[in-house]
């Protein structure tokens, strides 16, 4: 995936790397019930990073029962409170942006001028469902004389969001905008390859959202097997590949709660027979997003030249 959005924000000469590397749920952290820890690699240099929890599913229980806690109090939020909250955890990411993009070069390898977009596209996200809280309206259906039928938009409750390692900061702060505005609790599961950003988002977050509304548990199969299967998610998400899109599905499937998948794009460049040849190449160069080793949605995996 790639934006037009341009930089604005001073990239650090040092990388500073997140704090708490448990899990972030209830507005605390709270170290793998399991015990595990498992050593974050920088792809870029093979240097450690540091160790991550590596949680379980009693983890993600734990997580969960937080997340519909909170649910109770945040959808009574008045929508306009919920968006100023938004619109400041935008403003913070703003300010952070060139301290989040480093983390996310670091940690998945991708150009840390890239990852600056990433982290304003992120707050841009915020912004605009910030902006759609009032928009939020229900129905209403004429049935006949004096019977008026109408719907009501409601939150659904605990939103679990399985996340990508190749935009992990944008996915994990972008993709939690839209539920959070409408009044749903979020549970992140980062990326095993790239959790440090989403850490620091926690991290960042903390006492700008009341206590469980957004969740951080780092982990592998386990917690994403239970976001999706258990009872009190009323909704998951993953972005990632077809085979782990099949695996979220059945696992949802017992409780027939909504699923979103994004597992990748089938995006064809076609070139007619005016086009100018050199900008056919520029396209299908620019297209295969090297800058992610062609490992994004939005790659051109295909080329038909007239």
């Amino acid at each position: 995936m790639t934006s037009a959005v341009a930089p604005q924000a001073a990239i650090p000469s040092t990388l500073t790397l997140p704090e708490h590397r448990d899990a972030y749920y209830g507005g605390q952290w709270h170290k793998p019930k399991n015990g595990r820890y498992a050593e974050t690699i920088s792809p870029g240099t093979g240097q450690g990073l540091g160790k991550v929890a590596d949680c379980g599913a009693a983890d993600a229980e734990a997580a969960i029962a937080a997340a519909a806690t909170a649910f109770k109090e945040w959808r009574r939020v008045l929508p306009l409170e919920r968006a100023k909250i938004l619109k400041r955890i935008a403003q913070v990411l703003r300010d952070n942006a060139g301290e989040l993009a480093m983390i996310d070069a670091a940690d998945c390898g991708n150009p840390v001028r890239e990852m600056v977009s990433d982290a304003m596209i992120a707050a841009a996200q915020l912004d605009f469902f910030a902006g759609l809280v009032t928009e939020m309206k229900g129905a209403t259906i004429p049935m006949g004389p004096d019977v008026v039928n109408f719907s009501i938009r409601e939150p659904m409750g605990v939103v679990g969001r399985i996340i990508p390692f190749n935009h992990p900061f944008m996915f994990c702060a972008g993709k939690s905008a839209a539920p959070l505005a409408a009044g749903n609790t979020v549970v992140v599961k980062p990326p095993e390859q790239s959790p440090l950003s989403s850490l620091r988002l926690a991290e960042l977050c903390d006492g700008l959202l009341p206590p469980g509304v957004f969740n951080v548990v780092p982990g592998g199969k386990e917690v994403g097997t239970a976001l999706a299967s258990h009872p009190q998610v009323a909704k998951v998400a993953l972005i990632g590949s077809v085979p782990t899109g099949r695996a979220v599905m059945r696992a949802a499937s017992d409780t027939v709660k909504p699923v979103m998948l994004e597992l990748g794009g089938k995006n064809a460049l076609i070139a007619y027979a005016d086009a100018d040849p050199d900008d056919v190449a520029s396209g299908v160069i620019g297209g295969m997003n090297f800058t992610w080793c062609g490992q994004s949605c939005g790659s051109t995996s295909r080329a038909f030249i007239h």
